[in-house]
């Protein structure tokens, strides 16, 4: 936290804590990397925690705060994989979160606490690991119902339809 821009002080922290019943890697795991957090219509705070590893394809881990990051709830599953998580919130009330490895997916909530989500739907499908996507995206909200998602596809079909690396940005509206 900074209230100045040039000095900085530790505000909290979300230690990571293995989950044998999530992740049969838990123990080995390096913890938490890759957090991307979006503030919620109640007013809290959600958090997306990667845990792939060199341990391999970990889960994707949700935790929420309520007093602006000076703590946080203890970390959650919220799917069993993804890396590089992107979340916005809309002026609609709509929560997005998109992340994978394999795969894309896109995950909404309505709910203003972002504790209950809607099923992952498949952006881009997946295949063997890195061989569909890197799964990195990201999420830019244009209007209160409209968003933007950039995200690679390394088999989209080029102009002939020969599968190309290819980076795709949508336009999708969120009612």
């Amino acid at each position: 936290r900074s209230v100045d821009g040039r000095s900085w002080e530790m505000q909290s922290s979300i230690p990571y804590q293995p989950d044998a019943a999530a992740d049969p890697h838990a123990e080995e795991r390096d913890g938490f990397t890759e957090p991307n957090i979006a503030f919620l219509p109640d007013g809290s705070m959600l958090c997306l925690l990667r845990t792939t590893d060199a341990n391999g394809m970990g889960p994707m881990y949700v935790c929420h705060s309520s007093d602006r990051a000076q703590t946080w709830s203890t970390p959650m599953l919220f799917d069993d994989c993804g890396v590089w998580p992107a979340l916005v919130t809309l002026g609609n009330g709509v929560t997005l979160a998109a992340y994978g490895r394999p795969g894309l997916y896109l995950r909404a909530t309505r709910d203003p606490s972002g504790r209950v989500w809607g099923d992952r739907d498949t952006v881009v499908a997946p295949v063997a690991s890195q061989q569909d996507t890197c799964s990195y995206s990201d999420l830019i909200a244009l209007s209160d119902h409209e968003v933007l998602l950039a995200y690679s596809d390394f088999n989209h079909p080029d102009a002939e339809g020969r599968p190309c690396k290819t980076i795709l940005v949508r336009k999708l509206t969120v009612e």
